[in-house]
């Protein structure tokens, strides 16, 4: 694959998987946030309706107090005459379903201390017969305190209660095949909310007790209330949000939870599971669950009656289609956002991609420049990649091999003209051979002639003429034969210092001198050198006298030494002369090449020179430009076996002395 389908390739997965992540974390988060937060609600919608449940037994114990405070019960009771109590008629309730007078009861007895009827309100008929079966009766009698619970009574029961009760009492049961399994076909009991007031005389004596309840069955008051107050008549999408729900056993006998035919759904039967948690085991049920025609997050509590046995459940629930919509919406816009991301996301990610390609071109077409030759070639601003790093690691490469380049090609020309040198040297060593014999025949006999000649003779002078030239080419002869051979003189340590100052005290005080001013900067610390010092002086004498000739009798000449980093002695001359056309420079130590006038010199200064500077192991450069003077650095190796001495310091080298 090319480099840019596997970058946009890798940034696409990458982005995937983690779109993939992000969805399933945040998925997962959405249904527990919802589902806890749905949980929590009815968790505290139960305990509102807990509260409510035990407001009412406590409005109706209130209740029988007021009446108590109100009517001549004890007179009753200790007369046996229920006549002083008609007028109680107008407190039981006369309605089936729905009650607007919350005060009213279904059922009002008045009995003795001995829990024999004296006067049942709803049925007159029915009294004498003793009721402490009525285990809240019972206990309102012993303890001598007020009672209030939730009980179970048989419908014969609530007909000599009140025998108008019986209608609600029967209700048909309704079984579903998530439902638990009942035998019976109609609910013959009802749950009644029982209170007892005991009635004492002055001095403490108990009279008796008044006896009041209300009948669950089919009595919308509480779980109508508990929707009020808990869901305040909130509706999604036209149905009620929330509902609840009183339990005999597992049959629901109070309700509003609305069934297909639009009907309170009375005589539904709990589901199995929930009924063996809530009513076999005791334990409160919140989770999701399907009730009667759609599903809810419900939550069920037990009701126990006044001995601790479970007799029915308090339930509320809220529909889950909002929340379960609210979790819909949230998961689709949660999805939306991070597939708008993920496409973002690549979009940007294959704009980078690209823009990662365009750099790594300008990179490349850098690298072609490099390898085409161009090693001076540098990433301008404009033109950089972006990468800086990698521009300022591009850039540094290319000065870094433009440096080496440079000094290979010096190292090549030096080896170059070494070779030449080399070859021209032998050259020049066969040719004096072969030139100095017959040089030699020719002085001879020129001479011996010339001792035999009359001092008048015509042709002395020319023959002197001869005799001279001739020792002058012997001369030049000689020098090519000591730039070929290795020097025969003494080669040990020296001071590079006290060689240039003998050179100097020899040329200093010549003519040629006089207009020029010498300043010289010896470093007065040098290690030594190994060096023959004659032939050193040689070197030395050439090039001040060849910066003579080149500044014509005027100028500076000056001269340096130090010690290099690399552990060297380096020695440098300049003059202020007419200085070299650069076109002659790689020639300038060949032999017989010269750049004076000519008759003025035989080239042959600068090849000894080189020579000489070569047979020591070292190496001289020069550095001319037209006008502006020349250059000459001679670099030494330095004596290693003086390591253990101190330098040597010249003792005529004077530190920044002027002669002129």
């Amino acid at each position: 694959m090319k480099l840019q389908s596997r970058l946009v390739m890798g940034f696409l997965i990458a982005t995937c998987l983690t779109g993939a992540v992000a969805t399933v974390v945040g998925i997962t988060t959405i249904n527990k946030s919802t589902l806890d937060e749905v949980q929590r609600k009815v968790q505290q919608d139960i305990n509102t309706a807990k509260l409510i449940y035990r407001h009412a037994l406590e409005r109706l114990e209130y209740q029988l107090e007021f009446i108590y405070l109100r009517s001549p019960l004890q007179e009753a009771i200790l007369n046996n005459d229920p006549g002083a109590l008609s007028g109680l008629e107008g407190l039981i309730r006369t309605g089936t379903h729905y009650f607007d007078d919350r005060r009213a009861l279904d059922m009002l007895t008045l009995v003795d201390a001995n829990g024999r009827v004296i006067y049942r309100v709803a049925n007159p008929e029915a009294k004498g017969d003793v009721i402490l079966w009525d285990p809240v009766v019972r206990k309102c009698l012993y303890e001598k305190k007020p009672q209030a619970s939730a009980v179970v009574m048989s419908l014969e029961t609530i007909k000599d209660q009140n025998p108008r009760l019986a209608s609600r009492v029967l209700i048909p049961i309704v079984k579903t095949p998530q439902s638990v399994e009942v035998r019976e076909t109609t609910l013959s009991q009802g749950m009644v909310l029982r209170a007892a007031y005991p009635i004492f005389l002055k001095d403490g004596t108990l009279l008796g007790a008044l006896i009041g309840g209300i009948l669950l069955n089919r009595d919308y008051n509480i779980v109508d209330t508990i929707k009020e107050t808990v869901y305040q008549h909130e509706t999604y999408r036209g149905r009620d949000i929330g509902f609840a729900t009183i339990f005999l056993g597992g049959v629901r006998v109070s309700t509003n939870v609305i069934n297909a035919d639009q009907q309170r759904a009375i005589g539904t039967i709990v589901s199995k599971e929930v009924y063996d948690q809530v009513i076999t085991r005791g334990e409160d049920w919140i989770g999701r669950a399907f009730v009667v025609n759609d599903w809810y997050i419900s939550s069920y509590t037990p009701i126990y009656d006044i001995d601790r046995n479970i007799i029915g459940m308090l339930y509320t629930g809220i529909l889950e289609a909002k929340y379960r919509d609210i979790k819909l919406n949230t998961m689709w816009l949660f999805l939306g956002i991070t597939s708008l991301g993920m496409v973002v996301a690549f979009f940007i990610s294959f704009r980078l991609g690209q823009s990662i390609i365009r750099r790594i071109r300008i990179l490349k077409q850098a690298t072609e420049a490099i390898s085409s030759g161009n090693l001076e070639y540098q990433l301008p601003p404009g033109r950089s990649s972006g990468f800086d790093m990698l521009d300022e690691a591009f850039n540094n490469m290319a000065r870094s091999l433009k440096d080496r380049d440079d000094r290979l090609q010096k190292a090549f020309h030096r080896i170059t003209r070494t070779e030449r040198l080399a070859s021209l040297g032998q050259m020049a060593a066969g040719v004096a051979h072969e030139i100095n014999n017959p040089l030699g025949g020719i002085l001879l006999y020129s001479n011996l002639v010339l001792e035999e000649m009359e001092n008048d003779h015509p042709c002395k002078g020319n023959l002197e003429k001869i005799i001279y030239q001739t020792n002058r080419c012997k001369k030049i002869v000689q020098n090519l034969l000591d730039f070929a051979r290795t020097p025969s003189g003494d080669m040990r340590p020296i001071s590079i210092n006290d060689v240039i100052t003998t050179s100097l005290n020899l040329v200093k005080d010549q003519s040629m001198f006089l207009g020029i001013t010498v300043k010289h900067d010896l470093s007065p610390q040098l290690p030594l050198i190994m060096g023959d010092s004659s032939r050193l002086e040689e070197v030395f004498l050439n090039l001040f006298i060849n910066a003579s000739d080149a500044m014509e009798g005027r100028g500076v000449l000056t001269i340096s030494t130090w010690l290099s980093s690399t552990n060297a002695v380096k020695v440098s001359i300049s003059d202020t002369g007419k200085g070299i056309d650069r076109l002659y420079l790689p020639h300038i130590f060949e032999p017989f090449f010269t750049t004076k006038d000519p008759g003025q010199g035989t080239g042959l200064g600068l090849s000894i020179t080189y020579g000489i500077i070569q047979k020591h192991n070292g190496f001289i450069d020069v550095d001319s430009e037209p006008g502006k003077g020349t250059t000459f650095i001679i670099t030494l190796p330095v004596y290693l076996g003086s390591e253990d001495k101190p330098g040597m310091k010249s003792s005529d080298a004077i530190q920044g002395a002027e002669i002129g």
